[in-house]
């Protein structure tokens, strides 16, 4: 018995080794540190099994598509809010504030609660208006909210939120699943059709000129 363990152990110490396959062991640490670290440097795998590696910066492409999608999200809350101020304000046929005076919230005929209130969401809509006009959001939305609250707190916070509402209930995940892969789909047929033309549609065309 103990010569066919002896025999054995070279295989049980491979077995052992597959079984974990993406990091070592630090007993140093707490085990849910420990946990976390293997979920994140564990090998990537696609769903037919394909090696997916990270892009640069290390993140996974989920996280790559999730920060584009963000910054989309948050451009979206912004100009859901602006549209919700167009609506409380007094509006004309073009689109601009009734009254004339509605910019300057502190102008001295503004003389009721209610005429203020409308001065003070126009100043907000043109500041939220100029924001996603001349400042780019760029990499990280945070920033460009940051710059906004520098200017009005409120606005920013108001923006943030509507960004976390739309992105729970509004946005349509599941449409984007489905047209990202009938577009995929579609492409690859469209691309397989062109490659089929270059190589064989070309080598017809050379046949016939010669």
């Amino acid at each position: 018995l103990s010569s066919l363990i002896t025999c054995l152990e070279p295989v049980i110490t491979i077995m052992s080794v597959r079984r974990v396959p993406w990091v070592t062991p630090n007993h140093s640490r707490p085990m849910a540190n420990r946990t976390r670290r293997t979920r994140q440097t564990r090998t990537r795998m696609g769903s037919d099994g394909d090696f997916v590696p990270s892009f640069a910066g290390g993140i996974s492409p989920e996280r790559f598509a999730a920060n584009s999608l963000k910054r989309m999200i948050t451009h979206a809350a912004a100009r859901i809010v602006l549209k919700q101020m167009e609506g409380i304000a007094p509006q004309t046929g073009t689109g601009k504030s009734a009254d004339p005076g509605a910019a300057d919230v502190n102008a001295p005929h503004h003389h009721t609660d209610a005429e203020r209130n409308v001065a003070n969401i126009a100043n907000r809509q043109k500041l939220l208006q100029d924001m996603l006009t001349d400042v780019p959001m760029g990499a990280d939305p945070n920033e460009w909210l940051l710059e906004l609250a520098r200017k009005d707190g409120l606005l920013a916070v108001r923006v943030a939120e509507a960004r976390k509402g739309y992105c729970q209930d509004g946005f349509g995940w599941d449409d984007v699943r489905r047209l990202c892969s009938e577009d995929v789909d579609t492409d690859n047929q469209t691309l397989l059709q062109a490659i089929m033309q270059e190589q064989y549609g070309g080598s017809d065309k050379q046949q016939s000129a010669q």
